[in-house]
């Protein structure tokens, strides 16, 4: 694990450090006064990738518990990560524009000066929305879905999925007591969190993960492992979680009767799980012994695996991992990387629903990207 963090520590410093010498060039460039003082340029640039950096080494180098009270710094050090990286998409755009301007409809020397202060205000504005949708309660996202054949007793089953919470130094309090107030209201038969929960060893965010344990569903609580929960100490972890009553499913199911109906909760572990004892994903096992006239829902981080899922006989699986890309312009890349990058498809006869997030990770900015509370209700036909 160690290993794995100097690698991404090394890969973060190149990234920055190559996006802040463009955007300190480009500045200079763009604007006269700015290229005429360049010391307090690259003295801004080196204070910004620092703070930026800082949070990350922190949360691995502190014992979790220091780590978990240091929040204002993690607002900073996130907060700054996302305004140079919306900044950064927004000059490049910007500057190609005023280039093309100047080259082809002769426009003024002083279009460059303009070029960057729009996409500085871009980037701010962008950010200081996305920070309000953060801090917003969380939004209700419902659907219906609709099943052939659905068992007359499975009619208005209602499922809350929970995804990407990340709970940490971020992570407030009486945020997370409203968060189960929003949830008891809406009196699920069964709550599913699809991994990602934490940000943090159980040493440092054990009290704040406690107090969801004030979820209330018919058919309790069921989780499967994001690839966080393995950066976070993974086996203390499903202690804890069990600890709370939770059902924690490790390529395994939980058959629950419902009225005169079975329905089996299949859920497999992220597959950066691989690595570690107990092994990645298997569908087959975790469908293993499930009674042929059961519903199956299927709870997987990452929303992929569909189409064997949906040959394996699964209805509904339930998934998150990718936020959604969390905030514009981002969101467009993860669009395109991810086929099932949020909400809800039809493959087959199985529905895959992936979650925006519940809360988010890193820069606290969900523009144009909001955060979700999701509720679905199972219907006939």
């Amino acid at each position: 694990m160690r290993l794995q963090f100097l690698v991404f520590f090394t890969v973060l410093l190149v990234l920055l450090g190559g996006t802040g010498a463009y955007l300190a060039l480009r500045s200079m460039a763009l604007l006269p006064w700015l290229g005429r003082h360049p010391a307090w340029v690259w003295g801004c640039l080196a204070v910004t990738v620092l703070l930026i950096a800082s949070a990350p080494v922190l949360h691995r180098s502190l014992p979790s518990e220091a780590a978990c009270r240091m929040e204002f710094l993690y607002w900073v050090s996130y907060g700054l990560f996302g305004l140079v990286s919306t900044f950064l998409v927004y000059l490049l755009a910007a500057d190609l524009l005023q280039a093309l301007a100047r080259a082809v409809l002769g426009a003024p020397p002083w279009a460059g000066g303009f070029a960057w202060l729009l996409a500085a205000a871009l980037a701010l504005g962008s950010n200081l929305l996305g920070l309000a949708a953060v801090l917003r309660p969380v939004p209700l996202e419902a659907h219906d879905i609709h099943v052939p054949g659905l068992a007359p007793d499975l009619e208005g089953f209602r499922i809350v999925q929970l995804s990407d919470l990340h709970v940490g130094p971020f992570s407030r309090a009486d945020r997370l007591d409203e968060l189960c107030a929003q949830v008891n209201a809406l009196e699920p038969d069964l709550v599913a969190v699809t991994g990602d929960l934490v940000d943090g060893e159980a040493d440092g965010a054990r009290d704040k993960v406690a107090r969801l344990g004030a979820l209330r569903a018919r058919h309790g609580v069921h989780f499967v492992t994001g690839n966080h929960e393995y950066y976070s100490g993974v086996g203390p972890w499903i202690q804890e979680l069990r600890g709370l009553g939770w059902r924690v499913l490790m390529n395994e199911h939980a058959l629950l009767r419902h009225g005169q109906a079975d329905l089996a909760v299949a859920g497999m572990p992220d597959p950066t799980g691989r690595r570690a004892p107990g092994g990645g994903p298997d569908l087959a096992r975790a469908l293993a012994g499930v009674p042929p006239g059961a519903f199956k829902l299927l709870l997987f981080h990452p929303p992929s695996g569909v189409e064997a899922a949906e040959a394996a006989g699964v209805q509904l699986q339930l998934s998150g991992h990718t936020h959604a890309g969390q905030y514009f312009p981002w969101s467009l890349l993860v669009q395109r990387l991810w086929r099932y990058a949020q909400g809800l498809h039809r493959v087959g006869d199985l529905w895959i629903h992936t979650s925006r997030g519940t809360g988010f990770w890193g820069p606290p900015n969900r523009f144009l990207v909001p955060p979700e509370l999701t509720l679905l209700v199972l219907r006939r036909g």
